[in-house]
């Protein structure tokens, strides 16, 4: 499962809102979803070469289909992918829950049911995160594939992400304890929950923290060429990440 903020975006507006279908289109337009090709974003400091794919979980085949093209074509000449996927590593049950629930009180989304689903589309019943949808049939949209990199390639596709207890932990460290109270623990993952985010935890927890994690793996890394696969808003933070470390790092229009 993958964790991009188009992704929390998404889920939130869907899942709190009947939206209108002029309103559904426009998210869908906003996140991205409807974009026919990828359009990649590049950085430099004039040893290393980074290639931005900014990436959605639900969008056209059109553009996955570009997307897979590009990232194939770079692989054949020596880049390598980072890609993004929030995982949960803990093996216990009772912290898995606890991680879900202090998650969704962070962020407000109920990661559980969101993972239970097996993609956030489906193209029998036209919804989109169990919403009604006209727009999967109108614009054929499908769920993010597997196959735009080859995971399979452990030695050149690489996840760099944070997992549930490095998200966690580092929000308690920064911001204090996740104090679970009790509407966190009667409140059943499927149920509407509503949560009163900090939004300096939650942009942390979103972005901050694995934004750290990308850039410095970019800068650790002994490849010089790197392609990164990840929701469109990660860019900024990993830029000025780079440009902290390094200021000769610069975006460019091609290398």
């Amino acid at each position: 499962m993958k964790i991009s903020i188009r992704l929390i975006i998404l889920i939130l507006l869907m899942s709190q809102l009947f939206l209108s279908s002029c309103l559904q289109k426009l998210v869908l337009n906003s996140l991205g979803a409807l974009e026919d090709t990828v359009q990649l974003k590049y950085i430099t400091n004039g040893d290393k070469k980074i290639i931005f794919f900014p990436m959605h979980h639900v969008g056209k085949s059109n553009f996955y289909n570009d997307a897979k093209r590009k990232i194939d074509s770079l692989l054949s000449i020596g880049f390598i992918v980072y890609y993004e996927n929030v995982r949960m590593t803990a093996k216990d049950s009772l912290q898995k829950d606890t991680l879900y629930r202090k998650a969704r009180k962070i962020t407000g989304v109920d990661f559980v049911s969101a993972f239970n689903n097996k993609g956030y589309i489906d193209t029998v019943n036209n919804t989109l995160l169990g919403k009604k949808t006209k727009y999967v049939a109108k614009y054929k949209l499908v769920n993010q594939p597997r196959t735009i990199f080859p995971l399979s390639d452990t030695l050149r596709v690489k996840n760099v992400d944070a997992n549930f207890v490095q998200l966690i932990s580092a929000c308690e460290n920064k911001y204090g304890p996740v104090v679970l109270e009790k509407y966190d623990y009667e409140t059943k993952f499927g149920e509407k929950y509503k949560s009163q985010k900090n939004k300096e935890m939650f942009q942390y927890f979103l972005a901050g923290f694995r934004n750290t994690i990308i850039s410095n793996t970019i800068l650790t890394e002994r490849n010089k060429r790197i392609i990164l696969v990840y929701g469109s808003k990660h860019l900024d933070g990993i830029f000025e990440n780079l440009v902290a470390a390094d200021k000769n790092f610069k975006q460019v229009d091609k290398f």
